[in-house]
Order: structure tokens, then C-alpha cells, then sequence
């Protein structure tokens, strides 16, 4: 079998100087690896991304740093056929992959490590996010497609994996401070090492903003203000973005043992856009995010089999700082004096067991088996608030916590899942990667998802991959079981969202400096879950949406010479509505990317990018006029060895200041404001 391998990755290899014709990829370092751009999110195993079974994209710590990004967002914008949107919920990011989303963004699987980070509650990564910082990041994995076949619940239009640094990776002590624009903060430090067979990683971030607060002209307050003559809105006044956070990260190994712990805590974290599309000035909430896992990994198990044993925790909760104001004092001609408040929180926790083992006894396959078991718990769900279902006032703010008018019962869900999956060497030319994953919900009931990927080397240089996936997205726990909201209602009888994916994917190594691949994509979305009126101002949660779907995707990059590589993308998406033949809207159908690094003199490099978006068209029903296409522009200098280690660089974004907006929901008519021209200097110092 490994000849097999070996001829697979030979001419890929070798192109890069890596290998002679007999290296297997087996028996590579994990830095021999990343030198030829390989994922593991695709199948679990190592792959070249060029002939991965999933359109997978990799930024690396490296990237990030050459971009200049301080936070994840930053980065991912470069990824083709993603956009990053922004919600109506306390401002979060919304990442839209081909056109798909929902008010909440839960077709997205986002995860830290291969640990999942998605709330029971709402179905995402929860209201108070506050962003996340990059020091501690190694490289970000991104998938866009189906994942469920491996990944279960929520890997549906695509997935976004951070990888953590280990101590290897780390190597020494590093402190570094940055400040920006907006009184934006920050300050690290990181440390990695080996200590009597541990390999140790340790990352602490602590960072400040008042974000970038761009004025909203008009929210839904003022619609209310015309009605009854009065002036109670905050608008035109500034997006409240403000927050406090830290970012703990602790990798440690030893031997076939592994333990990770991620610790973020956001304080101070201000509304938006408002929790209604009303300003909120004064509102914030806290968070505390704990995720953690062992693993225990014995690579020669059995023969031909090696074997992997997990258990990961997960714990978040959502806490109140300051009341929220739905609307603000003086709301619905004076009815709500004090404003009309309501304070919900709640806590949670995750915790899975799970176990996979690799079989390669079998001549030209690798077999890859998985079962697990997975317990969440959504308790103390409190709430404060100061009126009725029926928005009458109540005399006063009522604790309604442990009634049935708190926002959301407690609740509770288990999961069993099982999953297999063959990459079978059909010959040195074809590879055919299939596997499908039984889940079983104790809330909704069994689901299947399956996965074919046929990979063809059709010469030494061109790839080609023919891929089908099937995935699912879980009901969150209040599309299921909200009884208390005065305009959404959960529904027990929910079924899961179902999507299935077909994509035609190609590849061409030019020659040793040039590459560019192009792939097609259609899907088909049932049971999506929208909100159906069912009268007296009351929406159901219901499976009642079906979509589909179109595009490609274009990537190109070059090396111009050992200093200067450039690097393009374009995508292209339609998402239409099978009701009514409609575009879904709130997303660009086309976006395009391109970035030029450039390493000139010693120790200096520039790194130019520029994002180009489309027009993005309005929801059905929306008639407001489209969204106008714009044009942002960034820069960052870096120069190294300053003075010893030191580095320092400066980061421009919009640079051109242009009035870029992403679509919001129309109680905001003007739509969301991103950040003028902005920058932040850093500074960084690596002990010897």
C-alpha cells in the first residue's frame, strides 16, 4: 500500500523540493507537511489541500501576521466564498459561506482544535463574542461545503477550524503590545518549550476597545417616535461595539498524551446596533468560554490499527452587566417610562467521549471508524424584565427566572453518533474517499449523512475532484422550546436542516511557482428553519424553507521571485428561495480578493490587500434598495530585527476611508457601518 501513497504525493512532492520519488507522506514531519500546504479537516488525515476531499483553504500564522490582523475577521475575509457579515445581535460576525445563513449564523461550524464552539441556546457561537485575537493561532483550516460526515451537527455550509499553537510552534518567550484606533489595546505573552518530555505552550492575551462606533442614522425607535411624537431614540448616534477581554491558551504533551485548556472571558461587551434595532448605549453583558480536552493516542495500537481516545468539555454562559434596553426610556408614546427591558442569561455545558481508530491493514485503503457519546446541559436560564407576552407593562422589573414566562426552559440534550469512512487507492491515479455518520438526537430523532469524493490526478500537474456531502443542522433550543417570547415561538416538532452538496473542483501547478484551481458548486437545502406568521403578532419556528444554490470559486497565486508572491481569488453565488424564485439576499454574489506580499530590503515586508464586494441584494420582502458594492483597501509594514528581536509594524485598514456597509435586518433602514480608516501599531520582542 504505501507505493501507492508514495506515487500519490510524488510529483507534488518533489515540486517542492521536499522529497526524493520514494518519500511516503506518511513518514513526513509535521514541518515537511505544512511546507506543502496540507489539511487534516478534509478527512482527518494529512492531505495536500489541492486534492483534499472538501474545498479547504489554509491561512497560516504567517499569513496572518503579513495581513496585519489582529483578529480572526481580519483574516478570514481572504478566504473565497465567505463573507463576513454582521449581526443584528450585539454586532457578532456572521460567516456567510455561498449565500447561506439564517438570522442566527448557525449554518456555520466554527471549532478550536476540532472541539466545536456552538451554544445550545441559540445555535451559534453566542451573543457576546467579542471577537478573537490571533497570537495564539498556528493556522486557521476552513472548509466550505458539507462536513457532517465527519463533523455531525452544524458543519453545513462550511467550517472554520483554529489550530492553537504548541510548544514546538512557540519555541521561546515572546511579549508584544499593540494600540489602535478606537482606544483599542492589547498586550501578550507566549511561552513554549520542552520540560522533561512535556512539550509546554502557554498564551495569555488581554486586550480593551470602545470599538469603532460609526453613527446609525435611524433605528426602530425612530419609526415609533413618528408614530407617537416623541423623541425617545438614540439615533443618529453612535454603534456601541465596546468590550473587555482575555484569552488564556494551555497545550500541553506528553508522550501519547495531550491536554489542551482555552479560557475566554469577554466583560463589557456593549449591544450594537441595539438587542430590538434599537440603540442601546448603556446595555452590556459578560461571558466566560472554557473549553478543554485530553486525548490519548496510541499509534500502534494493533496491527495496522492506531487508535484515538478524546474527552472535551465545553462551558459557556451569557451574564448580565448593565440592563439592556429593547427600547429606550420614554418607548411606545410613554408607556415604558424606564424603557422596555429585558435581561435574559443562562448557562451551559458540553461534554463528549468519543473514540477513532485508523485501520491500514487493508491493501490500498485506510478505513478511519468513530463512535462517541455527547451530553449538554442548558441550566439557570434567568431572565429580567418589565412586560407581558401581550407588551403590556408589568408593575415594575419581575424576576421571572423558574416560571413559565422565563425566555427559555431548561433544557437538555444527549447524542450518540457513529461514523466510518474509507480512502481507498484505486489506482495511482484515482482516489475515491467515502463515508457516512449515523447521529442520534434524544430531542429530534436519527439522522444520516453520507460523503463521496472521487480524486483523479489527470497528469502530473492537473488534479481532478468530483465531491458530494450531505449535512445537517441541529434545531437550537430556542427554535425548539421558546413558549415566552412575545413574537417567536419554539417548536418541538422541528426536524434538523438538511443540504446536499455537489462540487467539481480542479487544479493546476503550472509550474514550481505558479498554481490556480477553479471549482463549480450546487446544493439543495431542505427543511430550513424560518419563522412562519401564524397571527396575533406570533411567528412559529418551522420547517418550512427550501433553497438552492449555485457558483464557483477562482483561486490564483504566483511567485514573482524570492521577495514578491501574488495572490487572487473571485467567487461567485446564487441562493435562491424555491417559494418565490428569489435571490435570499444578504450576501454579495460576487466578491474578489487580491493580496501582493512583498519582502524588499532587510527585514522589511509590505503587505497590500484589497477586498472588492459586490452589490448584496435585500431578504424577499426587503424593499429597501440593494446594498451598493464597495472597495476596501489595507496595508501593513513589518520590519524584523529592529533592534535585536524586536519587531514592529503598522496596520491601515480602509485605507481609502470608504463608507463600506453590511446588510442589516430593517428596523436599521441605513444598514450596518464598518470602521473608517482605522490602524494600530504593534511591537513585539522574542527572547533568545
Amino acid at each position: 500500500m504505501k507505493r501507492y501513497w508514495a506515487y500519490f504525493f510524488a510529483s507534488f512532492a518533489s515540486a517542492q523540493g521536499l522529497a526524493s520519488e520514494h518519500t511516503n507522506l506518511w513518514d513526513l514531519s509535521l514541518l515537511e507537511l505544512s511546507s506543502i500546504e496540507v489539511t487534516r479537516l478534509a478527512t482527518g488525515s494529512p492531505t495536500p489541500l489541492s486534492r483534499a476531499a472538501a474545498i479547504t483553504t489554509v491561512i497560516s500564522a504567517k499569513d496572518i501576521r503579513n495581513m496585519g490582523a489582529t483578529d480572526i475577521d481580519q483574516a478570514l475575509m481572504s478566504v473565497p466564498g465567505l463573507y463576513v457579515s454582521r449581526s443584528d445581535q450585539s454586532y457578532t460576525p456572521m460567516y456567510i459561506f455561498r449565500g447561506i445563513y439564517s438570522r442566527f449564523n448557525a449554518q456555520a461550524l466554527f471549532m478550536v482544535n476540532g472541539i466545536p464552539q456552538k451554544n445550545l441556546p441559540i445555535g451559534n457561537r453566542g451573543h457576546v463574542w467579542g471577537g478573537m485575537p490571533v497570537e495564539a493561532i498556528e493556522k486557521i483550516e476552513i472548509i466550505r461545503g458539507p462536513g457532517s460526515a465527519l463533523y455531525g451537527a452544524d458543519a453545513f455550509a462550511g467550517i472554520i477550524n483554529i489550530i492553537t499553537k504548541t510548544g514546538e510552534e512557540m519555541a521561546g518567550t515572546q511579549v508584544g503590545v499593540s494600540a489602535g484606533s478606537f482606544d483599542t489595546y492589547q498586550a501578550w505573552v507566549q511561552h513554549g518549550g520542552e520540560y522533561s518530555d512535556w512539550d509546554i505552550a502557554f498564551s495569555l492575551e488581554a486586550g480593551s476597545t470602545n470599538g469603532h462606533q460609526e453613527t446609525i442614522e435611524a433605528d426602530s425607535q425612530t419609526v415609533f417616535d413618528s408614530q407617537f411624537s416623541t423623541n425617545a431614540s438614540y439615533a443618529p448616534g453612535p454603534i456601541n461595539t465596546g468590550y473587555d477581554s482575555l484569552e488564556l491558551r494551555l497545550d500541553a504533551g506528553y508522550e501519547a498524551w495531550h491536554f489542551r485548556l482555552g479560557y475566554q472571558k469577554r466583560e463589557n461587551l456593549e449591544s450594537g446596533a441595539g438587542i430590538a434595532g434599537a440603540l442601546d448605549p448603556n446595555g452590556s453583558y459578560n461571558s466566560d468560554r472554557v473549553n478543554a480536552d485530553v486525548t490519548f493516542t496510541q499509534d500502534d495500537w494493533l496491527d495496522d490499527w492506531s487508535l484515538v481516545t478524546q474527552f472535551s468539555v465545553y462551558f459557556d454562559n451569557q451574564e448580565l452587566q448593565d440592563y439592556p434596553y429593547l427600547f429606550p426610556p420614554g418607548a411606545f408614546g410613554g408607556v415604558y417610562p424606564d424603557g422596555f427591558i429585558g435581561a435574559p442569561e443562562y448557562k451551559e455545558v458540553q461534554a463528549t467521549l468519543q473514540e477513532y481508530g485508523v485501520y491500514t491493514g487493508w491493501e490500498d485503503h485506510r478505513l478511519r471508524f468513530a463512535v462517541g457519546v455527547k451530553f449538554g446541559d442548558v441550566f439557570e436560564t434567568t431572565e429580567l424584565k418589565n412586560f407581558n407576552s401581550d407588551f403590556t407593562p408589568k408593575s415594575g422589573l419581575v424576576d421571572v427566572s423558574d416560571t413559565n414566562e422565563v425566555w427559555l426552559p431548561e433544557k437538555s440534550r444527549k447524542l450518540h453518533f457513529i461514523s466510518i469512512q474509507d480512502e481507498w487507492q484505486i489506482n495511482p491515479d484515482w482516489q475515491l474517499v467515502s463515508g457516512v455518520r449515523y447521529d442520534h438526537y434524544s430531542d429530534f430523532g436519527d439522522t444520516i449523512n453520507p460523503r463521496l469524493a472521487l480524486v483523479w490526478l489527470t497528469t502530473e500537474a492537473w488534479t481532478t475532484r468530483l465531491l458530494y456531502g450531505r449535512a445537517f443542522r441541529a434545531p437550537s433550543f430556542t427554535e425548539l422550546y421558546v413558549i415566552s417570547n412575545p413574537v417567536i415561538l419554539g417548536n418541538i416538532q422541528l426536524d434538523p436542516e438538511t443540504i446536499d452538496t455537489y462540487e467539481l473542483a480542479f487544479h493546476h501547478q503550472l509550474d514550481s511557482s505558479t498554481e490556480y484551481s477553479f471549482n463549480f458548486f450546487y446544493y439543495e437545502i431542505d427543511d430550513f428553519i424560518l419563522y412562519e406568521d401564524i397571527g396575533n403578532n406570533a411567528n412559529l419556528a418551522s420547517n418550512i424553507g427550501k433553497r438552492n444554490g449555485r457558483g464557483a470559486e477562482v483561486e490564483w497565486s504566483h511567485s514573482v521571485s524570492d521577495i514578491l508572491t501574488l495572490q487572487a481569488s473571485y467567487a461567485y453565488q446564487e441562493s435562491i428561495d424555491k417559494s418565490n424564485q428569489d435571490d435570499v439576499g444578504g450576501a454579495p454574489n460576487h466578491q474578489a480578493y487580491a493580496r501582493a506580499d512583498w519582502a524588499f530590503a532587510n527585514y522589511w515586508n509590505l503587505t497590500t490587500e484589497i477586498h472588492w464586494f459586490g452589490s448584496v441584494e435585500r431578504e424577499p420582502g426587503d424593499a429597501r434598495t440593494e446594498v451598493a458594492s464597495a472597495t476596501l483597501w489595507n496595508i501593513n509594514l513589518r520590519r524584523t530585527q529592529l533592534w535585536q528581536n524586536w519587531e514592529f509594524a503598522v496596520a491601515v485598514r480602509n485605507l481609502l476611508d470608504e463608507d463600506i456597509r453590511t446588510p442589516s435586518q430593517p428596523a436599521i433602514p441605513d444598514d450596518y457601518p464598518a470602521p473608517g480608516l482605522n490602524g494600530t501599531l504593534s511591537l513585539r520582542y522574542q527572547f533568545d
